[in-house]
């Protein structure tokens, strides 16, 4: 997709400004169409109008949450607006604020205060899906790497791309994707809280299957803490071989820039390890069987 489209940046200023989400917003006192809050107009578009949003990352519910929320909606009303497309007339889709929407339902609001941006490609919309999802703070560490994964993958995005729009360092946008290389077992017990990331990141220092399987179930038995989990796992770390290889400092900048194309490129992590002047290893990372299809699609094309 093209980049710094602007509509996508109009989109992503409305999502994350907070000049509308200090003061609740009562749909039960508008009478109008069109209600100013703060110097901003927001409109309350009839709830059933608002279809669901069809790349949510969040793939979790609580539905004790949302009943709290629901109750907190019926005392002081939606305290920020959720954020729409219109697909027809008098028909949106939802870009942000699917909690908010759900906890509305059950509240038996009949309206609800909305953003409607002008976002028609089908990559723009999930990028800005993705984008405003991630920033949330009650997303599992599974749901935001499988959103990190789909901005790479599905919105040519490179991992410095997600980690400029999403406020987080290249080393955890590079943390997040590493997780879904874990055995499946251990990623449904992070989406069900029972272990961290934290836990998480000390599994994946272990490179054995069997072995990271073993620890997880330590850490679910004994409720290991994190830093006795850390202990554990490096007692599984190979020890760093000194390299043989010295390179000068113009042979590093030459090796950063290389690795700075074959990641734009590729879209995930490169790393060029010389062993001579003149061999060594290019090494690509994937992080799911269809990750590396996509590689393997890449190093085809002429």
């Amino acid at each position: 997709m093209a980049k710094g489209k602007q509509v996508l940046g109009k989109g992503l200023d409305v999502l994350f400004s907070g000049s509308a989400r200090e003061e609740p917003v009562s749909v039960k006192e508008a009478k109008d169409e069109v209600t100013a809050v703060k110097g901003e107009s927001i409109l309350f578009l009839d709830i059933d109008k608002i279809k669901t949003n069809p790349y949510q990352p969040r793939e979790e519910f609580d539905e004790v949450s949302l009943k709290e929320m629901a109750e907190s909606i019926k005392q002081k009303g939606v305290i920020q607006a959720i954020t729409v497309r219109k697909i027809s007339e008098n028909n949106y889709e939802l870009l942000s604020g699917e909690r908010r929407l759900r906890a509305a339902k059950m509240a038996k609001l009949q309206k609800i205060p909305s953003y409607v941006l002008d976002v028609s490609s089908k990559e723009d919309l999930l990028e800005i899906s993705l984008i405003e999802n991630i920033q949330r703070k009650d997303l599992n560490p599974l749901e935001v790497a499988h959103g990190v994964y789909r901005l790479i993958t599905e919105c040519s995005l490179t991992q410095e791309e997600v980690s400029e729009r999403v406020s987080k360092s290249r080393t955890a946008i590079t943390n997040y994707l590493r997780l879904l290389k874990l055995p499946e077992e251990i990623k449904k017990s992070i989406r069900k809280n029972e272990i961290s990331e934290g836990h998480a990141r000390a599994i994946l220092a272990i490179d054995d299957a069997a072995e990271q399987m073993n620890l997880w179930k330590r850490i679910v038995g004994e409720s290991l803490t994190v830093r006795r989990t850390e202990e554990i796992s490096k007692k599984f770390t190979k020890p760093k071989t000194k390299k043989i290889f010295l390179s000068t400092n113009q042979d590093k900048a030459a090796i950063d820039f290389l690795e700075s194309k074959f990641r734009e490129h590729f879209g995930t992590k490169v790393r060029l390890v010389p062993k001579s002047k003149t061999t060594g290893e290019i090494i690509i990372e994937y992080y799911t069987s269809e990750d590396l299809e996509r590689i393997i699609d890449l190093c085809k094309k002429k």
